[in-house]
């Protein structure tokens, strides 16, 4: 059960931080044919508890049906689609009180490559 600042210092450790705040920070992932995926992992508090939040932005809302969006929902085993204005984020929570690192690595790269896949699929760029 690590602390926010147990996270952010582990990621700081592990990852080149693309930004470094209180309460969020981003890590960028370059793969192997160039694009670029950037997650934004924060802490917060919700019903009495501690949460970490992983996010990632996959493409705009005008270029991704919403029913389509929900179909994908259900094939995804980490994470959700979610719309943040008029994008949509590919986002995940878990609960700092039962969270190791390993759950910390998974869901972090599981968020990447789906945003990332949604948005080759999807998007006209790579943007996000």
């Amino acid at each position: 059960m690590p602390t926010w600042a147990e996270v952010q210092e582990y990621a700081r450790s592990k990852y080149k931080l693309a930004e470094d705040k209180e309460n969020s920070f981003k890590l960028v992932f370059e793969y192997q044919n160039k694009r670029l995926q950037a997650v934004i992992v924060s802490r917060f508090e919700a019903m009495n508890r501690e949460w970490c939040d992983f996010a990632s932005a996959a493409c705009r809302l005008n270029q991704m049906n919403p029913e389509v969006a929900l179909r994908k929902n259900f094939q995804f085993a980490v994470g959700a689609l979610a719309l943040d204005k008029d994008i949509y984020v590919v986002r995940y929570s878990v609960q700092m009180a039962t969270m190791d690192m390993e759950e910390f690595e998974l869901p972090l790269h599981v968020v990447a490559s789906t945003a990332d896949k949604i948005e080759q699929e999807f998007a006209a760029s790579d943007d996000f």
